[in-house]
């Protein structure tokens, strides 16, 4: 069984011992990481490896760092791979799995064959939320905090719409001295640079 990621798209291609093939392929749902994408297809892999009882099981993925994740395997706090160890577990109680790490792009027939997939996935319509990693969580935050501060104010950003609005705050003393400064432009990234003002 093969696996690849693409930006918005996942595929899985697989193939039994009995010649039957398997060919996956979703969207990812928005801000979802593409090691989380791994995971999920790996998750897909081992489905369809648990409908064949006696063939031994082989995953092939191009992301070194799924399988990492599961070398610490007791410590593995989210649902995704809580289900993929136990999926492992019911199917070496009965046959061999085999995760294995193989390079991206090298032209291996099956990564080919996910890579497509992976593009068509892309296609597909969004997928629905679910839960998150709480990395996914942060960089969400963190997006949309970037998105809040770099809209400028229709005036220069450090004009106010009358003076001493940093004296009639209901702050401390240093709070309004600090808010006084960065509308001022009086602040340490404050530095000339061929007479000119930079922030850095």
């Amino acid at each position: 069984m093969h696996t690849d990621s693409g930006r918005t798209g996942s595929g899985v291609c697989a193939r039994a011992e009995d010649g039957l093939g398997f060919r996956c392929r979703f969207r990812k749902r928005d801000n979802c990481s593409v090691f989380r994408s791994e995971l999920l297809e790996i998750r897909e892999a081992l489905d369809f490896s648990l409908r064949f009882e006696t063939s031994d099981t082989y995953i092939l993925t191009d992301s070194k760092s799924s399988i990492q994740h599961f070398k610490n395997w007791p410590k593995i706090p989210e649902k995704i791979g809580q289900e993929i160890i136990s999926k492992i577990v019911s199917l070496s109680q009965r046959s061999r799995v085999c995760i294995q790490w193989i390079p991206s792009h090298v032209g291996v027939l099956g990564n080919g064959v996910a890579d497509l997939l992976a593009k068509e996935g892309s296609a597909l319509p969004s997928a629905a939320s679910g839960e998150h990693f709480a990395s996914e969580i942060f960089s969400i935050h963190r997006a949309k905090a970037n998105s809040t501060w770099k809209v400028s104010p229709s005036h220069e950003w450090y004009a106010g719409n009358r003076p001493g609005l940093s004296l009639q705050s209901e702050d401390t003393r240093s709070a309004q001295t600090a808010l006084a400064r960065l509308r001022s432009g009086h602040i340490r990234s404050l530095e000339f640079v061929d007479k000119e003002k930079t922030y850095s």
